[in-house]
């Protein structure tokens, strides 16, 4: 039961006094609502650049293509083809997972620091 939800019960019923335990009973039903982070067009265009600033940062250190393992084969005119460019996914995954992290960690201290001066007024 939401807090709404026990609002329009409480306005459904007959008028009249209810008593503590009534009122206590019904608030320990009253279930917390969920709050979703929202993000903004800039938050979201700003973990892009970061993945994308991680991901070549890996890359210019040459952990992102296992370059010890390409192959190559020689086709029939004696000319070399790369058949096979292993990538290093875990990598891949790393910067977009530790990207992700690190921003929602500053949201949710940047939402700490909002909920601390609201507090304080």
């Amino acid at each position: 039961m939401t807090k709404n939800e026990t609002v329009d019960l409480l306005k459904s019923q007959l008028p009249g006094f209810y008593s503590a335990e009534q009122v206590i009973n019904l608030i320990e039903k009253i279930e917390e609502e969920q709050v979703k982070p929202k993000l903004s067009v800039t938050q979201v265009r700003e973990i892009a650049q970061s993945i994308v600033d991680a991901i070549e940062e890996e890359a210019s250190n040459d952990n992102i293509v296992c370059f010890d393992d390409v192959e190559f084969e020689l086709d029939y005119q004696r000319r070399i083809e790369v058949t096979d460019v292993p990538i290093n996914y875990d990598v891949i995954r790393d910067c977009v997972e530790n990207s992700l992290t690190l921003a929602f960690d500053e949201s949710q201290e940047e939402d700490d620091i909002v909920e601390l001066e609201r507090g304080e007024e």
